[in-house]
């Protein structure tokens, strides 16, 4: 069974901390915890800022500890007591990918950034941790919470009108993705509405994800601003919205992201959300995911459906790029010399913890780009921004080329193991 070691391990997990029960530990809402993360290229500071108590909690309240080892980082929460961890995920940041670019070399620069946890019922010791360039990871920020501090903020910045597009039961064991808008006016609220609708159905054309949909709720935020579009410092346009999307990240032209964590995180407070998409207003080709993060995609392109779902890939499975003949800003992305955390890019040196046991013991590795193996399951170089040293599953996959119809079955697996480990 493709699915049998994951799980297994799973089981092993849940065993291991059969003791963590998410009532002894945890109150369902959310305590989040907001700070400047801050450097270049080659230092990383963790400056606090502030907690706050969101009202709900969206994530699983049986799988507490994270199995995946997915992201540049890791939120650690133990129970101060006991010393017991009781809370984990991985996740990574534009912080990270900033490193990565020549203007890092240059200049020092901070990034706002927010950690999120269920709410703790005693004090904890929550841990940032930070993966070195040899995959291990190292304590980077420190804090010991009381629930009971009287500076966690409780007010709610926002009241916008919120609404489910696609309702499936209890958040506790669904992936609740919420739908938060940029650049659209209160005019156009009803477009958005019905942009929502529309992505919320692209979502559910791809496998795994149709085969899953009754695990997903997804939720939308009618929150408004003040002007129509997004920012495109290439061509001189400046907008006033919400949550401050803009094109040209790292003086990349489609990379469409935000810096203004904090408001997004305001409003996403609204609703119960385990990830978060930002349907940014309009026609311009562009994207952005980054795993458990955000996502956010242009509404009006004609291939937004396609953007959408392979940022999603990203941002909701740690699903890497598989391609390597676009620009991008970064500067050796991939150490080599070590195996990259992603699930479906390889660069040999652990291949045995990637899909080597789902290949067929008759194909080559590395194996041949050729017409005869177009479909094949193998290990095709090229991928992670390098044509040389780095590996694929598949010619083509949704992480490679949006025009692919489909993902690869390693990343269809890999989405499927999270599904699984929300709902489960």
């Amino acid at each position: 069974m493709k699915y049998s070691l994951l799980f297994f391990v799973l089981f092993l997990v849940n065993n291991l901390f059969s003791q963590i029960k998410f009532d002894d530990y945890f109150l369902p809402k959310t305590l989040r915890v907001d700070y400047t993360h801050a450097g270049n290229s080659d230092t990383s500071y963790i400056f606090y800022q502030k907690m706050k108590q969101e009202p709900f909690w969206g994530g699983s309240q049986t799988n507490l500890i994270d199995i995946f080892n997915y992201g540049k980082y890791r939120l650690m929460v133990y129970d101060t007591k006991s010393s017991k961890l009781i809370y984990s995920r991985g996740y990574a940041s534009l912080f990270e990918e900033w490193q990565t670019t020549e203007e890092a070399k240059n200049i020092d620069k901070s990034f706002y950034e927010v950690i999120t946890m269920p709410y703790p019922k005693d004090s904890v010791t929550v841990k940032i941790q930070e993966r070195d360039k040899s995959n291990n990871f190292t304590d980077v920020f420190e804090i010991t919470i009381n629930p009971a501090n009287y500076f966690i903020e409780e007010n709610q910045n926002y009241d916008f009108a919120n609404y489910q597009v696609i309702n499936n039961g209890d958040s506790k064991n669904k992936v609740d993705i919420v739908f938060i808008p940029d650049g659209y006016t209160l005019d156009e609220m009803e477009k958005f509405k019905t942009d929502a609708k529309k992505f919320a159905g692209y979502l559910f054309e791809y496998s795994p994800f149709k085969e899953h949909k009754k695990d997903f709720n997804i939720w939308a935020i009618e929150s408004p601003s003040k002007d129509s579009g997004t920012d495109i410092p290439g061509e001189d346009i400046w907008k006033n919205t919400i949550v401050n999307s803009t094109f040209y990240t790292f003086d990349s032209e489609r990379y469409l992201t935000t810096s203004d964590m904090e408001t997004v995180h305001d409003i996403a407070s609204l609703v119960p959300y385990d990830q978060i998409f930002i349907l940014v207003n309009t026609p311009k080709y562009g994207g952005g995911g980054i795993y458990n993060f955000y996502n956010l995609c242009e509404s009006d392109h004609k291939m937004s459906k396609e953007v959408f779902v392979h940022e999603f890939g990203h941002g909701f499975a740690a699903l890497a790029d598989e391609y390597w003949t676009s620009d991008t800003s970064y500067d050796e992305f991939y150490d080599l010399s070590v195996e990259p955390y992603q699930a479906n890019i390889t660069t040999l040196v652990d291949f045995p913890s990637k899909w080597k046991d789902m290949l067929d013991k008759s194909v080559m590795v590395p194996t041949p780009s050729t017409a005869e193996n177009k479909n094949k399951l193998g290990v095709y170089e090229g991928g992670g921004y390098l044509a040389k040293g780095i590996y694929r599953p598949r010619q083509y996959c949704m992480m490679k080329e949006l025009e692919t119809e489909d993902f690869c079955p390693v990343c269809q697996k890999a989405i499927e193991d999270m599904i699984k480990f929300y709902t489960e």
